[in-house]
């Protein structure tokens, strides 16, 4: 008997929390926060890394970066290539990381999306540029090729995504 009501207690104490979250994810407020650092951003400088430095990875960067260019000449953002800057001189700067985890049988990656703006923050007498925006993306495969498709996927999706967050605040 008392189990049974410790179990009804727990379970109205459960549905008692997500009745009180419900309406704030309802609202997607959340969402509009990380775009909102984004505001008036109308070019990008790109760079694209990979954990590993295969001669693989060189044409699956390029790639990538050819993909990201061009939705963002669709979305009427102007990419820029990142060739030997210093990060300052390089912002807003959107970067899709790559983080390869490839071993007997595994293929995987988690691809990562992230922006760094031109407020620089002073840590440690170090100038420091600012991320306003990260989101990341898991990719999964059975084989070389079938990651690598994956990989493109993901990163053509994130860059969709934070597209389309631009694209609402304006």
């Amino acid at each position: 008997m008392r189990t049974l009501a410790f179990a009804l207690l727990a379970t109205l104490a459960t549905v008692s929390g997500h009745a009180q979250a419900e309406p704030f994810r309802a609202t997607g407020g959340g969402e509009d926060k990380a775009f909102a650092k984004l505001r008036g951003i109308t070019f990008f400088f790109i760079d694209v890394t990979t954990s590993e430095s295969r001669p693989e990875d060189a044409d699956l960067r390029s790639e990538i970066r050819d993909a990201m260019e061009l939705e963002m000449r669709r979305a009427n953002i102007v990419p820029k290539p990142v060739e030997g800057l210093a990060p300052e001189a390089t912002t807003p700067l959107l970067t899709i990381e790559v983080r390869l985890d490839r071993g007997l049988g595994r293929y995987n990656a988690d691809v990562i999306l992230a922006v760094r703006d031109n407020a620089t923050i002073t840590r440690n007498k170090e100038a420091v540029l600012a991320q306003s925006y990260a989101q990341s993306k898991r990719a999964m495969g059975t084989s070389e090729n079938t990651l690598g498709r994956e990989i493109k996927a993901r990163s053509r999706e994130l860059v969709q995504e934070l597209l389309a967050g631009i694209k609402t605040l304006k």
